[in-house]
């Protein structure tokens, strides 16, 4: 198994499990579904690894996770049975071989807040004129809960094809590190961009994603951190009052993409 944390390649992880056997067995992170952010302290999962870094650069490596740790920083952590946020609780060298230094790590999941489960239609809308937005259960098949925000299209070229949550109560987000959504497309030829913009008051933050968007018809678990955005700090992230994303493509396509599980992690 690889795996990444942050800028690093972890190489070859031997030896990974949650404290929540239930995370492994869906092969995908974080739950805490529907709850509120006082109780996700106790659903948050702790991951135990272990691997080995090979090459010149491991010790500079090592060094690296050190740091991590030392500095506090959430990371985005990616592999085949977990995609999520951590923390570094500890990190061990545990031999040097030729060639080869062995480290363990244990991990604290971050706190997941959920904006919207994308299980209902109230509050999301389009500004495209001619797209079709619903709360669907098939077709694509949700990643979590009952249901997924699907927005279909027969568009023009380079015709924006949007949606936007707007819910009724502003979303605070002060205390949340990166914003984390599922997406799901069709097809992923032909894209212009795909933008994800926040908005408070007439304050704007964004970030083209298009770059993320790497597989067609599975779910992808992405997560932005708020600096990647841009003018991130003009906005007042504990008064959110809007999500919108809006994608385009260089050729006319009838297609769709679809949005589920949209929140925060810390």
């Amino acid at each position: 198994m690889t795996l990444t944390l942050g800028n690093l390649n972890l190489g070859v992880v031997g030896d990974l499990s949650f404290s929540d056997k239930k995370r492994l067995e869906d092969m995908d992170l974080p739950s805490a579904r529907g709850s509120s952010s006082q109780d996700l302290g106790e659903l948050a999962s702790t991951l135990e690894l272990s691997g080995a870094l090979v090459g010149a650069n491991r010790f500079d490596d090592f060094r690296q996770l050190q740091r991590y740790k030392r500095l506090g920083n959430s990371l985005k952590l990616d592999a085949d049975a977990a995609k999520t946020v951590v923390f570094i609780r500890e990190v061990k060298l545990t031999k040097i071989e030729v060639n080869i230094l062995r480290y363990s790590l244990s991990l604290k999941e971050s706190l997941f807040k959920q904006v919207n489960s994308c299980d209902e239609i109230t509050s999301w809308l389009s500004s495209t004129v001619g797209a079709t937005v619903e709360a669907v259960s098939i077709l694509p098949t949700p990643l979590e809960g009952l249901g997924c925000i699907k927005v279909s299209h027969d568009a023009e070229a380079s015709e924006e094809v949007n949606v936007t949550y707007e819910p009724f109560d502003s979303m605070d987000l002060e205390d949340f590190d990166w914003l984390s959504f599922a997406w799901l497309m069709g097809s992923i030829s032909e894209i212009g961009s795909a933008v994800i913009t926040v908005s408070e008051g007439l304050h704007e933050a964004s970030f083209d994603f298009s770059g993320l968007l790497t597989e067609a018809q599975k779910w992808l678990r992405l997560r932005i951190h708020k600096t990647s955005f841009t003018d991130y700090g003009a906005l007042d992230w504990g008064q959110i009052d809007k999500i919108k994303f809006a994608l385009t493509k260089s050729q006319a396509q009838n297609y769709y993409f679809a949005v589920d599980d949209v929140g925060g992690f810390e």
